[in-house]
């Protein structure tokens, strides 16, 4: 019950927005309320990037992929990747959508909850990366540049 009310709090105090002050746009598409997380598993933690997508036209958008990764800053490579996306007609005009990427892999239990011996996220030093492509032949739009993983810990739902 500690680790539930814990893990919410948590949450809820560690809703930090991540500090953008040009969020780059897709035509169209707006995005805000990016917050980074980490979803606790039975044998680890898994890295998640959730945000807000907003249809600002006045007609239907085409389907939009999203790329998020996650990056080991002390070995300088990916360590966890995710996709996701919007089917074409699913944002009508106006009309916004909250979703979450989680990263293919997980960090070990010990370095999400610490021990004894050492805190939680002390060895840890990832930064994300997103990214958004709108079309068939458009290019990737860069959404948010190294930013790093925060410490907030959120409870698996499965």
């Amino acid at each position: 019950m500690r680790l539930i009310r814990a893990t919410v709090l948590t949450t809820a105090l560690a809703t930090a927005a991540i500090a953008q002050s040009e969020v780059p746009n897709v035509p169209g598409v707006a995005f805000s309320g990016f917050r980074t997380y980490w979803v606790q598993k039975r044998d680890g933690c898994r890295p998640v990037i959730a945000f807000n997508v907003r249809n600002t036209s006045d007609r239907d958008i085409g389907a939009i992929e999203f790329r998020m990764e996650v990056v080991d800053n002390d070995k300088n490579a990916l360590f966890a990747g995710g996709m996701a996306s919007v089917p074409a007609g699913e944002l009508p005009p106006g009309h916004s959508r909250d979703l979450a990427i989680g990263g293919d892999h997980d960090i070990t239990a010990h370095d999400c909850l610490g021990d004894m011996h050492e805190t939680a996220f002390s060895g840890i030093h990832f930064v994300v990366r997103l990214s958004a492509k709108s079309g068939h032949d458009a290019a990737s739009v860069e959404i948010v540049r190294n930013e790093p993983m925060t410490e907030a810990l959120v409870a698996s739902q499965d």
